[in-house]
């Protein structure tokens, strides 16, 4: 392979793409997080030196009651992850809800558009699905952005696709 010059966003943007892919797969969760997490704190630090909002915590999509569940995987499952210097037991253990996986998916998608970013279609298929499953964590602006004008026998129907389908059907009504 070739040596390549990266950007620091392109680097996100990969990550994030990956991990969406591998979720929609419904692949490995540890993975999924990792590239996930990696990606969000790229997205995060980009838009801090920016003087951007707070991804997890300043967001509008979340309702006040839910961001304690976003700030609470912030780093625990990540850095297990990824470290081993504070507890370098490889017996060592964590309870991992991947749920939280899309907490920070969906944080670095609205991170990108704070950046000016353009979102993919995959970026796109995300923010639907999540809506979809997720209407109870999410503001009535939130939902509204995506679930609006369906009617409910169809909002049934979306929800009951496999990841992979929905995925595929969305990206078909997008050619």
């Amino acid at each position: 392979m070739a040596k390549q010059i990266i950007k620091k966003i392109e680097a996100a943007l990969h990550q994030l793409d990956c991990a969406i892919s591998l979720y929609f797969q419904e692949s490995d969760p540890i993975a999924i997080h990792t590239l996930a997490c990696a990606a969000h704190q790229i997205i995060h630090d980009i838009n801090q030196y920016r003087k951007g909002p707070e991804l997890l915590f300043d967001s509008i999509v979340f309702k006040d009651e839910y961001r304690g569940l976003a700030k609470k995987y912030l780093h625990k499952h990540y850095n297990f992850f990824k470290h081993a210097n504070n507890d370098p037991d490889p017996d060592g253990t964590i309870e991992f809800d991947p749920h939280g996986t899309e907490i920070f998916i969906l944080t670095s998608i609205r991170g990108l558009t704070y950046l000016g970013i353009q979102l993919n279609p995959k970026h796109l298929a995300f923010l639907s699905y999540f809506s979809f499953h997720n209407p109870k964590l999410l503001t009535q602006k939130g939902v509204q952005s995506f679930i609006h004008n369906i009617p409910v026998d169809q909002l049934q129907d979306i929800r009951s696709l496999k990841k992979d389908e929905f995925l595929q059907a969305f990206l078909s009504l997008r050619r």
